[in-house]
């Protein structure tokens, strides 16, 4: 069963907190190179990696605002096959809360609309041991489906050891 991988905001984020996102989000810095970025991985789970060990998968961009703040980024999105237990993952304290594991073809199940939730295993930030959780598509951080949906199909493609062809999303496609 391939899963994908998600994150739970910290509760002391700014956006989205105790939502589920991506495992791994972040931001260029002033002068920093895209191969610099990858930082972001070791930062938030632990991961250390260089721009060889990502698959490009896509671009988003994306441009909302509310509560007064304004968010206007262009996302690079990347694929890495880990099959290390969520266990191993060493979680940034003030970022990310817990890590989840979602079977890719309940992820695209819910995104579809075709059920209303899904189970996932969830490992959090200094716990013993993993449990079972319910996810919801209000539990995740706020985009639409097309986004994960193309995610999802590039992953799929990557598991099988294909190159995916990088999906391109504008702010209103989302």
């Amino acid at each position: 069963m391939p899963t994908v991988i998600y994150q739970r905001r910290s509760l002391t984020k700014d956006t989205w907190p105790g939502a589920l996102d991506v495992a791994v989000g972040g931001h260029i810095r002033a002068g920093e190179s895209l191969a610099e970025t990858v930082r972001e991985a070791e930062e938030e789970l632990g991961l250390a990696l260089t721009l060889d060990n990502l698959t490009p998968i896509g671009r988003r961009f994306t441009d909302w605002s509310a509560d007064g703040v304004i968010d206007r980024e262009a996302q690079e999105v990347f694929a890495l096959r880990c099959d290390q237990p969520l266990a191993a993952y060493r979680l940034h304290p003030e970022e990310v809360a817990a890590v989840i594991a979602i079977d890719i073809a309940a992820a695209e199940s819910l995104f579809t609309g075709h059920v209303d939730a899904i189970p996932a295993w969830e490992h959090a930030r200094g716990a013993a041991e993993g449990h079972p959780i319910t996810i919801r598509r209000a539990d995740i951080a706020g985009y639409g489906a097309r986004y994960p949906l193309a995610a999802l199909a590039a992953l799929r493609a990557v598991l099988r050891g294909e190159t995916p062809e990088p999906f391109e999303l504008g702010a209103s496609e989302q």
